[in-house]
């Protein structure tokens, strides 16, 4: 397997893996659950899966065997993929100022399906 089949792979996989994140934050925010450590690790692989995605990305661009980009777009729905939690921060301290643990929960599921949809736009413009 070539190293742009594993980075349409994880591609993929990021994908699912920000959709589930995000149904189960929604799912946890109905039922009135604070954010768990378990779903804040969930969080973090999909975070970390995002790093990977991007030091291959570079591999790919500025490697041996360059493979340029199609569209430049695609360079920054990457770097949007990787600021997950950052995004998550900010938006929780600019619409969570009194720090609402149930708000929070609210806050990463939609920032974890707003995470699916940049993942789904960067596979469409990689083709």
């Amino acid at each position: 397997m070539d190293i742009t089949a594993i980075h349409a792979l994880i591609a993929r996989a990021m994908f699912t893996f920000a959709l589930v994140a995000g149904g189960y934050g929604l799912f946890e925010y109905f039922r009135k659950h604070e954010i768990s450590p378990s779903y804040w690790g969930i969080i973090m692989v999909g975070n970390l899966m995002a790093v990977a995605q991007a030091l291959i990305g570079l591999w790919l661009a500025l490697g041996p065997d360059r493979q340029p980009v199609r569209e430049w777009v695609h360079i920054l729905y990457g770097i949007v993929a990787v600021l997950w939690i950052p995004i998550f921060n900010f938006a929780n301290g600019y619409f969570n100022k009194q720090a609402d643990k149930l708000k929070e929960t609210l806050i990463l599921a939609i920032i974890s399906l707003f995470e699916c949809g940049v993942v789904l736009r960067a596979i469409a413009t990689s083709a």
